[in-house]
């Protein structure tokens, strides 16, 4: 059964992205990606978080990165979220982003909740990719990424 999650008073459900739409997001996340890596990971050969993690510096390269996306890639990012979104209205499901449109389906979906709807769609990517490859990550990443969804 697909994610469902509340944002905002509605209810959505992650109905998932298409693989290559997923691995288009992730080359465009992929610098930001490199520069919070090292703030997360321990050094070492083995794979594991750092005991002190500093969020203020993971903030700043996290945004720092997102304030360098082109207009294009950001575009790209918010409709492929957003396009893997229905919400319930009146016991049926339909899609946030239609393809091929130039806005949300919902006209009272306004940046905040945009933002907050694309976090959940990428988050539930990512925690897929873990949950896929479970077996091949440590325990402490895995409970870390259980704890964002």
């Amino acid at each position: 059964m697909p994610p469902e999650f509340e944002i905002a008073g509605h209810r959505y459900r992650f109905d998932g992205m298409k693989a290559q739409t997923e691995t288009k997001i992730q080359r465009r996340f992929a610098p930001l990606i490199a520069e919070a890596l090292p703030l997360v990971l321990a050094s070492g050969s083995r794979l594991a978080l750092r005991p002190n993690i500093d969020m203020i510096k993971i903030s700043q390269a996290v945004f720092g990165a997102w304030g360098k996306l082109t207009d294009d890639d950001t575009d790209i990012i918010e409709r492929a979220s957003l396009g893997a979104l229905s919400r319930e209205v009146g016991g049926e499901w339909h899609q946030v982003w239609p393809k091929g449109d130039l806005e949300p389906a919902f006209p009272d979906i306004d940046g905040a909740v945009m933002q907050l709807l694309m976090g959940r769609a990428l988050g539930l990517t990512v925690k897929r990719w873990i949950d896929g490859g479970g077996d091949m990550l440590p325990a402490e990443i895995r409970a870390a990424a259980a704890k964002l969804h």
